[in-house]
């Protein structure tokens, strides 16, 4: 299959079938837990599960199949893909308080166990430099736990507002692929300018991708 191809059926996916990507806490409260898991449908009951998920989260008549553009295309990476995108999203965000700051010991034990040792010296020692955006976790750096999460919520929200100018068809089905209110939604948006989108753009495109989800090299 050519690239042309895997993409067409990418953005087909994206726009269509929710079901192929959506987190379960997306899906309502009151569903027994044996209809909590897509994978238990067969074909043909997904396919109804698609057009019930696209009428419950108001994704009908509001389609996207333009993804010319490069950076766009993050947006149909899996989730957990994204995933691991947000997080190296959140360690750029702190970087420079992770090398500098008064990070204790326990906080710093329960990052690297969170991300992975291996990702979270990437971020601090090979990944190049981003000063587009900084953030601290002083206020959270005697809660490990807090800490963790913190980072991983703000690194979601930065990707979020990255591909916020691709329009709310985007925006809305990308949400789907986290956790609901992963994001941090009572925090705001990070307002990036041009500058900043570039830098950001740049660096996922060059360095993050390649190097941490490189499976997924060819859609760029």
């Amino acid at each position: 299959m050519t690239n042309d191809a895997r993409l067409a059926g990418l953005v087909a996916t994206f726009n269509l079938r929710p079901d192929r990507y959506i987190d379960a806490s997306w899906l309502p409260a009151d569903w027994p837990l044996a209809l909590r898991d897509p994978a238990r449908y067969g074909e043909a009951g997904r396919a109804v599960l698609a057009r019930a998920l696209l009428q419950a989260h108001q994704l009908q008549g509001e389609w996207d199949y333009d993804f010319a553009a490069v950076e766009k295309r993050i947006a149909l990476l899996p989730a957990d893909a994204l995933e691991r995108m947000a997080v190296c999203c959140g360690l750029c965000l702190h970087r420079q308080w992770l090398r500098e700051g008064e990070v204790s010991r326990k906080t710093r034990q329960a990052i690297d166990l969170a991300f992975g040792a291996p990702l979270v010296a990437f971020a601090l020692e090979r990944m190049p430099a981003f000063e587009a955006v900084a953030e601290t976790l002083q206020a959270q750096r005697q809660y490990p736990r807090l800490a963790v999460e913190t980072l991983r919520a703000r690194g979601r929200r930065l990707l979020t507002d990255f591909l916020v100018p691709f329009g709310p068809a985007v925006i809305r089905r990308l949400a789907l692929k986290f956790p609901r209110n992963a994001a941090d939604a009572d925090r705001p948006p990070y307002l990036l300018g041009r500058t900043q989108r570039a830098e950001l753009g740049e660096l996922l495109r060059l360095s993050l991708i390649p190097e941490q989800v490189p499976a997924w090299d060819w859609l760029f």
